[in-house]
């Protein structure tokens, strides 16, 4: 067996089943051992995961841009006169990483902007024979352009590489940059998935396991996000007065909001016996020094998407959509848009607003003429 697959076995051992290795963890261990990881490395790795254990992982997507090389260049390119490993970094990749971590960005948004920022470099390293930190503005229209016509990224994705981008040139190597020709982009407005009360019960309904309900009723009774559910901890659940204290959701801002009297004997079942410091919800697999490791976000993820299915219910939905059922339902019984807003914690009432298009009692009562 490959010598670096040995060692992210063994890294990840805890996870008792190579398959549930995650993207992020698989991003982690080339981060840190990147200087050691060889492209035939790479390989062997993204096989045996693809082939052996027959799971995907998009990560390796991202990962093998680090080992294309550039143009017309058999093993190693030339920039600036110097020679540089296949896996080229921006010079202040470090600095940007740091930078971040002291600016209290989370890590999930660090990995993604870091892998951004890696996907522009070698685009530069590639067609333009130059690190991110040489071009300008104008040579990387080229990039954006490549991004819309070749891989026909999503919005959101050109947005994320251009603030990886301006974040990179403004804060660390303090250049100005222009990139006004993607500022401003415009998404599709798609309404959000809404489940309506009774499908809300039928998948309820069709779960046995009472931490597996617990998880998803409490998303849907309080409007959390999924990142908030699998970081509840003890401390922040008042069980008399039914609200919960979400510290440092999006944005990094903390919020009250409320969950149902129904589950209040179940959620008081998983505080019990647990210090206050301790998560709400554990998994089963254990860490190195022999605890239960906080819950993935990926394991309630799947609960869901088995109980649309044992409950009959023939369209997808995520752990988010029953943030935007919380939401559209409290409308529907009369809450104010202002009270939905804070027990959310949206930022601005405009991305609240977006539940007034799919809670319509007028529209509801209407039949059609046919």
């Amino acid at each position: 067996m490959n010598r670096m697959l040995e060692i992210l076995l063994k890294t990840y051992s805890y996870r008792r089943n190579p398959k549930f290795i995650s993207n992020d963890e698989i991003f982690d261990f080339f981060i840190k051992n990147r200087n050691k990881i060889e492209y035939q490395d790479f390989l062997e790795i993204r096989s045996y995961f693809s082939n052996k254990l027959g799971v995907y992982r998009n990560v390796f997507a991202i990962i093998a841009e680090w080992y294309k090389k550039p143009s017309g260049s058999e093993s190693i390119s030339v920039i600036d006169g110097s020679y540089k490993d296949k896996r080229t970094y921006p010079r202040l990749y470090n600095e940007c990483k740091d930078t971040m971590r002291l600016k209290r960005y989370s890590q999930k948004t660090i990995k993604i902007y870091l892998a951004a920022l890696m996907a522009v470099n070698h685009w530069c390293v590639e067609h333009k024979k130059a690190l991110i930190d040489d071009v300008d503005g104008n040579l990387l229209r080229g990039f954006f352009k490549y991004l819309t016509d070749e891989k026909q990224a999503s919005l959101s994705t050109m947005r994320i590489h251009r603030f990886a981008v301006s974040y990179y040139f403004n804060h660390i190597l303090n250049r100005d940059i222009d990139l006004s020709y993607v500022e401003g982009l415009r998404d599709s407005k798609h309404l959000p998935v809404v489940l309506s009360r009774d499908e809300i019960q039928r998948i309820l309904g069709a779960i046995d396991n009472l931490k597996h309900r617990t998880m998803l009723a409490l998303i849907y009774s309080s409007g959390l996000r999924l990142s908030e559910l699998v970081t509840l901890k003890v401390k922040d659940v008042n069980i008399g007065e039914l609200t919960i204290h979400v510290r440092e959701g999006k944005g990094r801002k903390d919020r009250i909001t409320i969950f149902s009297e129904k589950i209040r004997d179940d959620v008081e079942r998983f505080m019990t016996g647990k210090l206050p410091v301790d998560y709400l919800f554990l998994s089963t697999i254990k860490d190195d020094r022999g605890r239960y490791r906080r819950l993935s976000g990926r394991t309630v993820q799947k609960v869901l998407e088995k109980a649309l299915k044992r409950a009959g219910i023939n369209r997808k939905a995520t752990p988010h959509d029953l943030r935007h059922s919380f939401a559209t339902h409290l409308l529907e019984s009369g809450v104010s848009m202002r009270h939905i807003q804070m027990l959310l914690g949206h930022k601005n009432i405009s991305t609240t607003t977006i539940y007034a298009k799919v809670s319509n009692p007028q529209l509801k009562g209407i039949r059609s003429p046919l």
